[in-house]
């Protein structure tokens, strides 16, 4: 008699996770449709991106994985709890403004209390970027000062001075005529 429960034993001990390794119940379809296994498959999937869906129904504790992956994945109730956990998931991770800042707002705390200066001051120019104060410009120039000839330096530096000289002639005059537009206002007072 021994041996036929032996040989007959309805517990199953083979990849089931353990009671306490449940999936947490935010992540469980509430309506108590799904049995154990298929709430552990789902959970493995969704939790562990890296498993195939293969990988997660042998998690789960099922004896021929494939087919009970495929099987699985054809339940509408189990479809749908599955659709409904990615993208949950996927709200989770996203990358938005607000949680960028808030991210950056944390390091530059973390940083802080830790004494990683550097990494603060990082973290602050970053958050002072994203909120536009400060704005990076750079200018690509094509071609190096190696690569021109003499003539070509000295061509460029005149024509750089020349306009640096008609932007303070024409600055020059602007003054003078506001300077004589004042002397003359005065004068007919």
């Amino acid at each position: 008699m021994a041996d036929y429960q032996k040989k007959h034993d309805t517990n199953y001990e083979g990849n089931l996770l353990a009671e306490e390794d449940t999936p947490p119940i935010e992540t469980c379809n509430l309506d108590k449709k799904l049995n154990r296994r298929q709430r552990i498959f789902i959970w493995t999937a969704v939790n562990n991106p890296r498993l195939s869906l293969i990988e997660s129904a042998a998690k789960a504790g099922y004896k021929d994985p494939r087919q009970a992956a495929n099987k699985l994945m054809s339940n509408p109730l189990i479809r749908t709890e599955y659709n409904y956990l990615m993208n949950e998931v996927k709200k989770k991770y996203e990358l938005n403004y607000d949680r960028a800042v808030q991210d950056l707002y944390d390091i530059r705390d973390k940083a802080l209390e830790a004494g990683s200066f550097n990494a603060a001051i990082s973290a602050q120019n970053s958050l002072l970027k994203v909120g536009g104060l400060i704005v990076d410009r750079k200018e690509v120039m094509f071609g190096k000062i190696d690569q021109m000839s003499r003539e070509e330096v000295e061509n460029r530096l005149e024509s750089l001075l020349g306009q640096a000289i008609e932007a303070q002639v024409i600055q020059d005059n602007a003054l003078e005529n506001d300077v004589v537009s004042d002397e003359e206002s005065e004068v007919e007072q």
